[in-house]
């Protein structure tokens, strides 16, 4: 067997800072989604689809933090970029997909309820600041500057070599993709008006042509980027340059896929949309005539 392949399939580590975190998320979620389904009018907030999709997004950020990718982006480019694709263009949609402020708010203790409630009711400075943040131009350059500046050479290598800032690259990574999906999900608490379908394939398409770059620079690169792989034993038969070619095809590639295949599903919505609001005209125009129709011989005059 490859010795990237039987690493891969290794044994998962227990990080608490990380394992208490997804599944207090899974629980409160639970607990809420339960909650919701013993309410006959708000059982379309806790569908089966959204569970399972939210929980799907909580597996997919333990897959990137505790399973062996984690230890092997240390070693390999390939790994790190398959990490940061799993953060940002998996996990953060999927859990968005699932709804989670009105359902986790359903999981939580009264009174923390109602404290999370005031903090974005009215004019909070909690609710202001998230209002400024996620307006879709912002979200979109807050998250596209933490993506391409952690690519850097000097902050990507002070990442691998320190633990508190890959910590931080995870959660600025992690943080920023939640605020970018935002606006494309348009998930509760819903702070701006929604945008159109058209206006947000335009908005997932934006980031196509910097990913590409960056990813494509990265890959073409004729030395390597990062210095930190070349202290690291080469155990998986690649050398650091063709590992940082793999990686940089993969920022490229993926990323741009997943943006691309986003915006076609959103393409679909449109055409669902479209068809059944000329059914619904259709129906309506079929329907006679209340008005025109003649009097029942009960009802008719002599």
């Amino acid at each position: 067997m490859h010795p990237l392949l039987t690493a891969l399939l290794g044994a998962w580590e227990v990080r608490w800072e990380a394992l208490l975190p997804l599944l207090l998320a899974a629980l409160v979620y639970g607990l809420g989604w339960s909650r919701l389904r013993q309410q006959s009018r708000r059982q379309k907030l806790a569908s089966r689809w959204r569970l399972a999709t939210y929980m799907l997004g909580l597996s997919s950020l333990a897959l990137a933090l505790l399973s062996p990718i984690d230890w092997l982006g240390t070693q390999l480019l390939t790994m790190h970029m398959v990490q940061h694709k799993l953060l940002i263009m998996v996990a953060a949609p999927l859990l968005w997909l699932g709804n989670p402020y009105p359902v986790g708010l359903w999981g939580l203790p009264r009174p923390l309820r109602r404290m999370l409630t005031a903090l974005l009711a009215g004019k909070s400075w909690l609710r202001q600041l998230l209002a400024a943040i996620s307006q879709p131009a912002i979200a979109w350059l807050i998250f596209t500057f933490l993506y391409l500046a952690w690519h850097d050479a000097a902050l990507y290598d002070l990442a691998l070599r320190h633990e508190w800032a890959h910590k931080l690259e995870h959660l600025t990574f992690f943080g920023g993709a939640m605020l970018f999906w935002w606006p494309v999900i348009n998930g509760a608490p819903r702070l701006h008006k929604s945008m159109a379908y058209w206006m947000r394939i335009a908005y997932v398409l934006a980031f196509v042509p910097p990913n590409a770059i960056a990813g494509f620079a990265i890959a073409n690169a004729s030395e390597v980027l990062y210095p930190h792989y070349n202290t690291v034993p080469r155990l998986y038969g690649m050398t650091a340059l063709q590992d940082q070619m793999l990686g940089g095809a993969i920022m490229w590639v993926w990323s741009s896929e997943m943006m691309i295949n986003a915006a076609l599903t959103m393409l679909g919505v449109i055409s669902i949309q479209d068809r059944r609001r000329k059914q619904r005209m259709a129906t309506q125009k079929a329907e006679p005539d209340s008005a025109a129709l003649p009097l029942s011989p009960s009802k008719a005059r002599p």
